[in-house]
């Protein structure tokens, strides 16, 4: 029997994804129709707490924590730009006492093979990077919460975009697309909160499940 258009194709791959399936048959219309535009920002708004318990957290300890924070992530950029952009350091951390042994083996210890230490030092950059420009979106919160300053919703759009080029690195180096990873992230969502949030299921996840996801993206990938 001859395919008609409303019919999907034999050799067509489906999977369902948060709610969207996902086909790669291009020549059936039936396949168009049921494949919604996946919007990564609507499916995850879907499963975050419409709760806020601000009563739970003395404003005295959100203020120390932050502050800690911000110092030590302050450093840790120092630390960045030391090993990417050829930077002094600047003052060790008070609790270093060997000074002999540098980082410089660092993408040997993350690569399997040589050629692969590019990759690698990507990684490195990028995972750290990702915790610097948290931590300037730290002190965006800080003066806003803390200092009662005007949220500079200008800087945390730049933050945002920043986030971005280091997710895109570290994507990259690790032979994964956004599209795949915001499809994986949200299937792990809906595994966790398959209607919508709920504070038991947020406290008793089922960590091997979610496992099981991620792992099969894995896979596909490799």
């Amino acid at each position: 029997m001859n395919q008609t258009n409303n019919e999907c194709s034999s050799s067509c791959s489906s999977e369902r994804y948060g709610g969207a399936v996902t086909c790669d048959c291009k020549k059936s219309a039936a396949c168009a129709k049921a494949t919604p535009h996946f919007d990564y920002v609507a499916e995850a708004h879907l499963t975050a707490s419409p709760h806020f318990y601000g009563y739970r957290v003395p404003l005295a300890h959100f203020d120390a924590v932050l502050s800690q924070a911000i110092d030590a992530l302050k450093a840790l950029d120092r630390v960045k730009k030391a090993l990417f952009y050829g930077r002094e350091l600047g003052p060790l951390a008070l609790v270093v006492s060997d000074v002999w042994q540098n980082c410089a083996k660092l993408p040997e210890w993350i690569s399997d093979r040589p050629e692969d230490d590019e990759k690698a030092c990507n990684i490195i950059h990028a995972i750290i990077g990702k915790a610097t420009e948290a931590g300037e979106l730290l002190e965006l919160l800080h003066a806003t919460a803390v200092k009662g300053e005007v949220f500079d919703v200008a800087n945390a759009g730049e933050k945002i975009g920043d986030s971005f080029y280091y997710n895109a690195l570290l994507a990259s180096a690790c032979g994964l697309t956004f599209d795949g990873i915001q499809r994986t992230n949200i299937a792990k969502l809906r595994h966790r909160f398959p209607n919508a949030f709920i504070e038991y299921d947020a406290n008793n996840r089922d960590l091997f499940g979610e496992r099981r996801i991620l792992e099969e993206v894995e896979k596909t990938s490799s």
